[in-house]
């Protein structure tokens, strides 16, 4: 649990800084702690006045006044007098061993006291002019005032949670100044003290980089990172003293400690502009030796980095265990005044102290210019690092290969992207450099195509060759990792990947039927699926039904039908050729385009398309459709024909084949309309000498190889049930339906001398003649007579 504030910025001609209050697992039985609260708000500082980038080594002796102060909610505190000097003189011994004893802390005579008419818990600024005008205090170089307060919290702008807070009024070598606050007496105090006093000789706070995205470094640019995904996490580096507060007292870290000027001024290597790799040797940082750290310079982006070697020796002995010993990467954060250390993960982490901020053997970073550092080893004496500029080693390949396509000179440094790549861009173009493939080409058409999709974080990746010419037309392709760009004068440059580009592979790329590709592969369509247009048809994928070409008459059929939002859906086939006499087709979703050279194309679906397959496809009877389907016959029925006849549906009668001498009699009839209506059967076989027969809703048609295809319909169709159909007396109709009208009968008319009279009526019947007889309808009834 913690209570943490944020500080203002440093680098200010004064200055507030606080430390955070943190509540460890296991407190000491006597700890005086802060409860947990809110996060108080920043605090405000005077206008910012640059500091120089570092201080040289500096020598002086720092006077601190130390003074416990009563306040008015506390007026009768007593304070352990021997415990806060015994914390300051574990600030004295820190910063003694940290400076090589250049700098001496020097309490001035006992330890004073005050009271004052405000309560502990007002703002820290208030209690600290109060205290300072009780002891006449003058604020001068190397002098300053420290004081400690009834309370287990420093509040800031009205909100509590700080263990201490300073305020620096000098910032140049020789004039280091100011007042310290710090909370009432507790394991924390000495840490506390030690890191306050830090602030007091100019340094900031030691942050780490943390980023959402997880990106191993950023640059640093002006005021900001390249990287909006990455900021700087304040206190984060728990590893050295200027972090987060802690029972401990790690050593500084090696950023912070040449800013200040600390040491010897030999600890840290200079190994300057990193170029070709070469290996250092370090040894614990928080040891006494010279050279025990390293820092280089990034050609490309010209940051500074350091390489310190975290070992559990010295003050980082409770620190510098675990995830925490190894290899610390540092660098300047955005204030110069500040040090951010690089963990080997960048990803943001709950808590408020971090175990994995060290860099174990094996392991690569890279920084935001390409420079890599590999941990190469780490034991308990000294741990080795190779660096090695990428640019120094790549570079020349790069210009090479610009050089053999002509790119001109180069327009930038070289640059590190994902995955261990590089990039350098020149007058005509770009070389991108992988590990796995080396420097590739990327200019023209097809790099600008490669623009568009996202370059290597797209989904192509990076290219795996360079171009390669020699294609049909003079056309032009490179590959990627994840696909192609094909380039052709007509076309133009587009990508080719995924299940599309396997397709159009295996119908033999730009020399295949498709040719070359003329737009992007376009998604969006009906239930996830994309597809993507050739010179002469399309590819068209579907997460359901597959990867398939559709081209040449099917596909301008399928356009007609509505594509995939039609009635036939996604195709679910390649198109298949060799059917009989040259035909071909393709299933889709919802039935089949069929392609004929002499039949043409046309759809083949639902009932229609079942009775067709009950029937044997383009092998049965019916042949190849000669027609689309048609609708709009009467009641809702449809039909198409075939090379042998066709296939009608109706809702009520069903969806029945017609053809041969029946559909011809049919056709006589007129079809639907006429009066036997939609067939209800197919054609049935079977019958007697080789007859057939079929039902229709008025009737049926009947044909016999003697007799030929005749209706029967009516009262004559039951007058011949009733013999038995073709089985009986009269055997099959030889004649269609047909009508007889007998005129009235002319007589005499009596009494008269001339003329006659026409009595009676016009009489009419219809007839049909069979092989054994004939029936005729008269007058409501059917007689029935046989050939003698």
């Amino acid at each position: 649990m913690a209570k943490r504030i944020n500080k203002a910025p440093r680098g200010r001609a004064a200055i507030v800084s606080a430390l955070a209050a943190v509540f460890l697992a296991a407190l000491p039985a006597t700890a005086a702690v802060a409860s947990p609260g809110a996060a108080p708000a920043a605090v405000a500082a005077p206008a910012a006045v640059q500091p120089a980038l570092s201080y040289p080594q500096r020598t002086a002796q720092i006077s601190v006044t130390l003074v416990t102060v009563q306040t008015t909610d506390h007026a009768t505190a007593t304070y352990d007098t021997t415990a806060m000097q015994n914390s300051f003189q574990s600030a004295v011994s820190y910063w003694q061993t940290v400076s090589a004893g250049h700098i001496s802390l020097v309490q001035a005579g006992a330890v004073q006291s005050t009271s004052i008419n405000y309560a502990s818990t007002a703002d820290f600024s208030t209690i600290m002019n109060a205290v300072a005008a009780n002891l006449h205090w003058t604020d001068a170089p190397d002098k300053v005032l420290m004081m400690m307060i009834p309370n287990a919290n420093v509040s800031v702008s009205g909100v509590s949670g700080a263990l201490g807070v300073t305020w620096q009024m000098g910032n140049a070598l020789g004039n280091e100044y100011g007042r310290i606050i710090v909370a009432q007496q507790s394991s924390f105090t000495g840490p506390v003290m030690t890191h306050e006093l830090g602030h007091i000789q100019g340094l900031g706070h030691s942050n780490i980089l943390q980023c959402t995205d997880g990106a191993m470094d950023s640059q640093i640019v002006g005021s900001a990172f390249t990287d909006s995904a990455c900021s700087s996490r304040e206190y984060g580096d728990n590893n050295s003293i200027m972090g987060i507060s802690q029972y401990n007292w790690p050593y500084l870290d090696s950023v912070l400690f040449q800013y200040g000027g600390f040491g010897n001024g030999n600890e840290i290597q200079n190994a300057g502009t990193a170029g070709t790799a070469k290996t250092y040797t370090l040894t614990p940082w928080a040891g006494t030796g010279a050279s025990r750290a390293v820092q280089f310079t990034d050609p490309a982006t010209g940051e500074v980095y350091y390489l310190q070697y975290k070992a559990p020796v010295g003050y980082d002995a409770p620190t510098a265990t675990g995830g925490n010993e190894g290899i610390q990467i540092l660098k300047t954060d955005i204030d110069p005044a500040e040090s951010l250390l690089i963990p080997p993960s960048t990803q943001p982490y709950s808590g408020y102290y971090s175990y994995n901020l060290s860099w174990q053997p094996g392991q690569t970073f890279t920084t935001d210019g390409g420079t890599r550092v590999t941990v190469n080893s780490v034991s308990s004496t000294s741990a080795t690092v190779t660096i090695t500029a990428m640019a120094a080693i790549i570079g020349p390949q790069m210009d090479a290969k610009a050089a053999q396509w002509g790119l001109g000179s180069a327009t930038g440094s070289i640059t590190p992207i994902r995955d261990g790549g590089y990039y350098r861009n020149y007058q005509g173009g770009a070389v991108i450099w992988t590990p796995a493939n080396g420097a590739m080409v990327s200019h023209g058409a097809i790099r600008s195509r490669w623009s568009a999709l996202g370059f290597e974080n797209g989904a192509l990746g990076y290219p795996t060759t360079d171009e390669v010419g020699g294609l049909r037309n003079g056309g032009v392709y490179q590959n990627y990792e994840g696909g192609a760009i094909i380039w052709s004068p007509s076309t133009g440059a587009h990508s080719s990947m995924g299940v599309i580009r396997q397709r159009w592979q295996q119908l033999g790329f730009e020399g295949g039927e498709l040719g070359y590709p003329t737009t992007e592969t376009v998604t969006g369509l009906r239930n996830g699926g994309s597809y993507q247009n050739f010179e002469n048809g399309a590819i068209i994928s579907s997460p359901t039904a597959g990867t398939h070409e559709s081209l040449g008459a099917m596909r301008t059929r399928w356009q007609q039908l509505g594509f995939e939002g039609g009635i036939l859906g996604y195709p679910t086939t390649n198109v298949v050729a060799g059917l009989v006499n040259g035909g071909s087709y393709q299933n889709y979703e919802g039935g089949a385009i069929i392609s004929s050279p002499t039949a043409g194309t046309h759809e083949s679906y639902g009932l229609i398309r079942q009775e067709w397959q009950q029937l044997g496809f383009e092998r049965g009877i019916l042949g190849y459709p000669t027609s689309n389907i048609v609708a709009g016959l009467i009641n809702g029925g449809s039909y198409q024909n075939y090379e042998n006849g066709a296939i009608i549906s109706s809702p009520t009668a069903g969806t029945h084949e017609s053809y041969g001498p029946i559909r011809q009699e049919w056709s006589t009839t007129g079809f639907e309309t006429g009066v036997l209506g939609y067939p209800t059967t197919e054609v049935v076989s079977g019958l007697v000498n080789g007859g057939t027969y079929q039902n229709y809703q008025g009737g049926a048609i009947i044909w016999s190889p003697t007799t030929g295809a005749h209706e029967s319909y009516g009262p004559i169709r039951q007058a011949w049930q009733s013999t038995g159909f073709e089985r009986g007396k009269l055997g099959y109709p030889t004649s269609e339906v047909y009508t007889v009208t007998t005129p009235a009968t002319p007589t005499p008319t009596p009494g008269a001398t001339t003329g006659t009279t026409t009595t009676g009526t016009t009489t009419s019947a219809i007839e049909q003649d069979f092989q054994g007889g004939k029936i005729v309808y008269s007058n409501g009834a059917a007689t029935i007579s046989y050939n003698s």
